[in-house]
C-alpha cells in the first residue's frame, strides 16, 4: 500500500513539473474571418514561426508550446499588425482583439505580456504627441510669430521626450527582474532615436543585465544584453573621456536620473541637478510616518560626519500640509535640503521613482548614477569610509 502511495505521489509530482513548462495562448480575434493568425517566437536572430491557424467566422484560436524560461512571442495577422507577448512557463494567456489593430488587445493570464503591451502603447501615445507638434511646426512656418511659437513648441517637444524617458527609467527600476525591462532599454522613436537617449542612460543596461543574469542566465536575450553591455560601456567610457577633455571648462553637473524641482521651506524651488555634492541621498518621507522619523535620526549622524566631506541629502516630503512638515523639520532640526510635494502619494516624482513605501531613498554617486536603494545607516557609513576620506 505504501509503495502505491509513493508511486502516485511521484506521478503527481512528475505531471506537475511537466505542466509547469507548458504554455497556452487562446482567445478570439474579431472581424478576422479567413485571415491567417501566426504564432511565433521572437529570437535574437528574428521571428521563428511555431504554428499558423486560419481563423473562422468566430475568430477563436488556441496555440500550445512549452518553455522552461520566460520567452518573447508574437501573434500576428500581418507584419505590421501583431501583438507582442512575454510568457512565463505554465501560463495560460487569454487574448481578445480586433483584427484591425492587434496591439489594442485585452490580455489576461500573463503579467509579462501586460507589461510589454503597456510599454508599447505608452510609446505609441508619445509618438502621436510628437507627431502633432511636428505638424504644428509645419503649419506655422512663414508666419509672423514663428520664432516665438517655435520656441514654445520646442519646449513642449523636449518636455514630452523627457517625460517618456523618466517613465521608462521608472519602469526599469520597478521591473528589474522581468525581461520586459529589456524592451524598455531598447525602445526607439524611429530608426535613429532611442527613448533613453543620454549617454549616462547606459548605466541602466548594466543594472538590468546584472539583475537578469542572476535570474535567467540561460535566456538568449539576457546573454545578448550582457554582450551588448560590454560593448556599450566601452563606448560610453570613451565618450565620457572625450567629453571631459572637450568640456573641461563646463562645470554644470547634470544627473542622468529624472530631474526634480520642488520648493523648500522658504518657497524657493530647489533643483536636484543643482545640488553640489559628491554623494547625494534622495530621500522620500512624510512627517506622519514613524519609520521616516526614525530614518531621519539615523541620517543626522551620517550627515554630521560626512556632509563636510561631500555628502548631501535631498529630502522630499509627501506631506499635504505645509505646517506639519515645517514643524517637524524645526523640531528635529533637519539640516539638509528639505523640499515638499503637496500632491502627497499622487506625486509625479514619487511615481517616477517607484515610491511604494516610506521612507524610500536612493544613493547617487559622483557620476549621477543610483548605486544603492534604501541604504541602511551601516551601508552609508561603510561606503563613505572609503569614498569620502
Amino acid at each position: 500500500m505504501k509503495r502505491l502511495i509513493y508511486f502516485i505521489c511521484g506521478l503527481i509530482i512528475l505531471t506537475s513539473c511537466n505542466n509547469s513548462t507548458k504554455i497556452e495562448i487562446s482567445g478570439t480575434i474579431e472581424n478576422a474571418e479567413g485571415k491567417n493568425l501566426v504564432f511565433s517566437e521572437l529570437l535574437i536572430t528574428g521571428l521563428q514561426d511555431i504554428q499558423t491557424t486560419k481563423l473562422s467566422k468566430e475568430g477563436t484560436f488556441k496555440f500550445k508550446t512549452s518553455t522552461d524560461i520566460p520567452r518573447f512571442y508574437q501573434v500576428s495577422i500581418s507584419n505590421n499588425n501583431f501583438l507582442s507577448l512575454l510568457i512565463n512557463p505554465g501560463e495560460k494567456v487569454q487574448i481578445t482583439a480586433n483584427a484591425s489593430d492587434m496591439s489594442k488587445a485585452l490580455i489576461s493570464g500573463s503579467e509579462g505580456s501586460v507589461l510589454v503591451q503597456k510599454l508599447s502603447n505608452q510609446l505609441i501615445e508619445t509618438k502621436q504627441k510628437l507627431e502633432l507638434i511636428n505638424k504644428k511646426v509645419k503649419a506655422i512656418q512663414g508666419t509672423e510669430n514663428f520664432n516665438k511659437q517655435i520656441e514654445a513648441l520646442n519646449n513642449s517637444y523636449a518636455e514630452i521626450v523627457n517625460r517618456q524617458r523618466d517613465s521608462s527609467i521608472a519602469f526599469i527600476i520597478n521591473n528589474l527582474n522581468s525581461l520586459a525591462s529589456i524592451v524598455a532599454l531598447y525602445q526607439k522613436y524611429d530608426d535613429e532615436n532611442y527613448v533613453l537617449y543620454k549617454n549616462r542612460d547606459l548605466q541602466y543596461i548594466k543594472i538590468v543585465s546584472e539583475a537578469l543574469e542572476k535570474k535567467y542566465p540561460e535566456s538568449q536575450h539576457v546573454k545578448a544584453l550582457i554582450a551588448d553591455k560590454e560593448n556599450l560601456l566601452k563606448r560610453y567610457n570613451q565618450l565620457k573621456t572625450n567629453s571631459q577633455l572637450n568640456d573641461i571648462a563646463k562645470s554644470a553637473k547634470v544627473l542622468s536620473i529624472p530631474e526634480i524641482y520642488l520648493p523648500n521651506q522658504s518657497g524657493d524651488s530647489i533643483s536636484l541637478n543643482a545640488v553640489n555634492a559628491k554623494y547625494i541621498l534622495l530621500n522620500f518621507w512624510a512627517s506622519w510616518n514613524q519609520e521616516s522619523i526614525q530614518r531621519n535620526i539615523d541620517l543626522k549622524d551620517v550627515y554630521k560626519k560626512y556632509h563636510i566631506k561631500g555628502f548631501e541629502i535631498y529630502q522630499i516630503s509627501l506631506d499635504t500640509k505645509v505646517e506639519n512638515w515645517v514643524r517637524l523639520i524645526n523640531f528635529d532640526q533637519l539640516p539638509w535640503i528639505n523640499v515638499i510635494d503637496l500632491n502627497g502619494r499622487t506625486s509625479y516624482y514619487a511615481k517616477i521613482y517607484n515610491v511604494n513605501n516610506l521612507p524610500t531613498s536612493y544613493l547617487i554617486n559622483p557620476d549621477g548614477e543610483i548605486v544603492m536603494t534604501n541604504p541602511s545607516k551601516k551601508d552609508l557609513l561603510s561606503t563613505f569610509e572609503y569614498a569620502l576620506k
